[in-house]
């Protein structure tokens, strides 16, 4: 059952109800303040604001290639100094861009409203990728997502419509996402995707994959720069590595983009709040999906999955070929933009099933159809209100326990503190060398990282030959104070 030309029209009111309801959600996310890595992108502000342009965006503290991120960097960090909430805002602007565009996307492959607006709502309010919008260092996740989106959908319009205009847009993202974060090297084999996906052969012209001749040579440069310029992480101490991790890798990530990953310290901390009957539901379900996956495999092979949802299935493992390799634990961060497909993949699943439902008279199982993907979209919601909670409690908390160091302490060069009794998951080592000091040593007993001192006697022991003072402290009733210095 086709949509006639007047309600296709019509879907756009789908656009400002994302927008309306987006808002509405991510409002408590607006006394959020900096945490961790945000207060590297602030630093890098802070010691490259006087350095030429291009030799900032270039040599800008960057691991990888990545020059438009740095430059976005510093274009936040001279409209919005370090005051967090701009740059909270900003996020939640760029998601809700996102959202409209993965809304427009589905709009023009799937050609059905209720698609559409299911995937763009399932991605809007996508528990998975939470960490992308509520973690203010993570606009880079959301700035190369937007380029991807904008060059998947030019190269969209430009198949449907033709002109080298759209063309153009579609190339203008493409370099975009490359010079803003590695996980774009996924777009080429998207775009490709869609042309012999989504296009009839009859309709492929003698010069129909020209665009690829451009789409590969930037691949190719793009690919030769970064290998040069990241390549002490592609030797033994890489975390890309072969190994049956890629595998598991996928089965996690396919089950983690579908509901909350307990692994991730915020969700752990909301999941520990639900009831135990919740809990074993929560696995049972986790368990279910798990087993989708190897089924939508053979139904691909089998030829049984066909048009967009072969296609999105298919894009959803493409955009996670960068991560799977990872030796390291999956992070929300991650998940953003693999999440894009997986909500384009349910949203068109779900459409289908819809209609199939309706064609048959089939009316109280199209309720509980819709009943079940209500419910689905709720807990995302109210997921989504306590993460944020969460994170806005963990970046005050560091906030204010950092000016505290500042008030129990003068801190000089080299100086070394070591904190016991943090709350979990609060890191204050990023904070203090902002706000205080960029060459002291800070550890606690809840770090995460390897190697790293996690007791007062390790810290003696490790900084024995510092010419600093080293300065012991606890959390006392959520206050900090100072147990000894030497």
């Amino acid at each position: 059952m086709k949509e006639s030309a007047v309600e296709w029209k019509k879907n756009l009111w789908v656009i400002p109800g994302l927008w309306l309801t987006g808002a509405l959600a991510f409002l408590p996310l607006l006394g959020n303040r900096f945490i961790a890595d945000d207060f590297t992108a602030l630093s890098i502000f802070r010691a490259c604001r006087s350095k030429p342009f291009f030799q900032t965006i270039l040599y800008g503290g960057n691991d990888f290639f990545r020059p438009l991120n740095v430059a976005l960097i510093m274009a936040r960090g001279a409209l919005f100094g370090d005051a967090p909430l701009p740059y909270v805002i900003a996020n939640i602007m760029l998601h809700l861009v996102n959202t409209t565009l993965v809304f427009l996307i589905a709009r023009r492959v799937f050609k059905r409203t209720l698609a559409a607006a299911a995937a763009g709502f399932l991605f809007l309010f996508a528990f998975s990728h939470y960490e992308a919008i509520t973690w203010i260092s993570s606009s880079v996740t959301l700035f190369v997502t937007l380029f991807v989106l904008l060059s998947i959908y030019g190269h969209v319009r430009f198949r449907d419509k033709g002109g080298i205009g759209w063309l153009i847009f579609a190339i203008a993202g493409f370099i975009g996402a490359f010079l803003t974060k590695e996980t774009a090297i996924s777009l080429p084999f998207i775009l490709l995707a869609c042309d012999l996906i989504l296009v009839k052969k009859e309709k492929r012209s003698k010069w129909f994959f020209y665009p690829y001749a451009i789409y590969g040579v930037l691949l190719a440069a793009y690919l030769a720069i970064q290998t040069g310029w990241a390549m002490r992480f592609m030797g033994t101490d890489s975390i890309y590595k072969a190994g049956w991790h890629v595998l598991t890798n996928l089965a996690d990530y396919w089950v983690w983009l579908w509901m909350p990953n307990p692994r991730h310290p915020y969700v752990a901390r909301v999941l520990s709040v639900l009831p135990k009957g919740l809990l074993v539901g929560y696995w049972i379900a986790a368990g279910a999906v798990a087993l989708t996956l190897p089924a939508v495999i053979v139904l691909a092979s089998l030829k049984k999955l066909r048009g967009p949802l072969l296609w999105s299935f298919i894009c959803s493992i493409l955009a996670l070929l960068v991560f799977l390799p990872f030796t390291i634990k999956i992070s929300a961060r991650y998940a953003y933009l693999p999440s894009v497909f997986i909500a384009l993949f349910a949203g068109v699943l779900f459409s289908r099933v819809y209609f199939y439902l309706r064609e048959r008279g089939r009316r109280v199982w199209q309720g509980i159809l819709v009943a079940i993907g209500s419910i689905y979209l709720l807990g995302n919601v109210a997921g989504l209100l306590l993460i944020e909670r969460e994170f806005v409690k963990v970046s005050t908390t560091t906030e204010r326990l950092t000016l505290q160091v500042g008030e129990l302490v003068e801190l000089t060069e080299e100086d070394v503190v070591f904190i016991e009794d943090l709350p979990s998951h609060v890191h204050l080592r990023e904070a203090v060398q902002y706000y205080h000091n960029p060459t002291v040593h800070v550890h606690a007993d809840n770090d995460a990282y390897r190697g790293t001192p996690k007791t007062i006697e390790d810290t003696r022991r490790h900084y024995t030959e510092s010419g600093g003072t080293l300065y012991y402290m606890k959390v006392e009733e959520g206050k900090l104070v100072l147990v000894s210095s030497e």
